[in-house]
């Protein structure tokens, strides 16, 4: 029992760690993307001597690193099929965008990654996994809270889904009408845009937006959930330890009377 119990509490701090990298992460994103809308719906960017300086350009290390790191501690925490194929597919997606990352940032780290091309496909694909990667977290932050009680999150999850499923439908009539098809391959984005192009990029960065905020408040509340049934573990171990002083013990039945 002692084992099974422990192994419980292994579970729950994992689990805890894993959501707390990836809040970390949303939370960095989320700031990133607040200050990048002016230059997106005006043409005129915010705190412009911070978007122009030198690391501002690796605001995207901890984004990407933390969701792997964060992901890869919640794989195979539950036995649960379901459980072990998203987070699964959730490392997987996190070790996609971080070869992407290191592709772009190869030349800055001194690696030999020589020239790759295909910018434009490179970027479309990782803003297309960012929209699964966003259905995935919100679905293991959901199930967590629920396996803990919490029932109104498995509306809100299912919410989440359907927004990230829209964003991502927008985000693909956005890609197709922004490619220049006829130029066959390497794909290149298309300079002429039309007025429906730019009504698809203003939708898909406000879902976008809303979809990410949505999900970092799931991995906080996850977070906070884990927390509170490792307290919740610990006191239940303090009252049943035996060599517990016997002065706490009548102290704290003095109090139930």
């Amino acid at each position: 029992m002692d084992d099974v119990r422990e192994q419980e509490r292994q579970t729950y701090l994992l689990c805890r760690a894993g959501f707390w990298l990836l809040s970390c992460a949303l939370l960095i994103a989320c700031a990133s993307t607040l200050i990048s809308l002016p230059r997106r719906f005006i043409g005129q960017p915010f705190l412009p001597w911070l978007q122009n300086s030198t690391w501002w350009s690796w605001i995207d290390a901890p984004i990407v690193w933390g969701s792997l790191c964060g992901s890869y501690l919640l794989w195979g925490r539950w036995n649960d099929k379901g459980w072990q194929r998203r987070s699964g597919l959730l490392v997987l997606m996190g070790a996609v965008d971080a070869v992407l990352w290191l592709i772009d940032h190869g030349q800055e780290l001194g690696l030999r990654t020589g020239d790759f091309g295909h910018l434009w496909l490179r970027h479309n694909l990782g803003q297309a996994l960012g929209w699964a990667e966003f259905a995935l977290i919100a679905s293991l932050s959901c199930e967590v809270m629920v396996h803990l009680g919490v029932g109104p999150a498995a509306e809100t999850g299912k919410a989440t889904r359907s927004l990230a499923a829209t964003g991502a439908a927008v985000f693909m009539l956005l890609f197709w009408q922004t490619t220049a098809w006829e130029r066959g391959w390497p794909l290149e984005w298309r300079r002429f845009r039309m007025i429906e192009s730019q009504l698809l990029e203003l939708g898909t960065t406000m879902i976008w937006t809303i979809t990410l905020m949505q999900v970092t408040a799931l991995t906080i509340a996850a977070t906070r959930q884990c927390s509170a049934v490792l307290a919740e573990m610990d006191r239940e171990d303090e009252a049943n330890d035996p060599l517990r002083p016997t002065w706490q013990t009548e102290g704290a039945w003095a109090e139930e009377f």
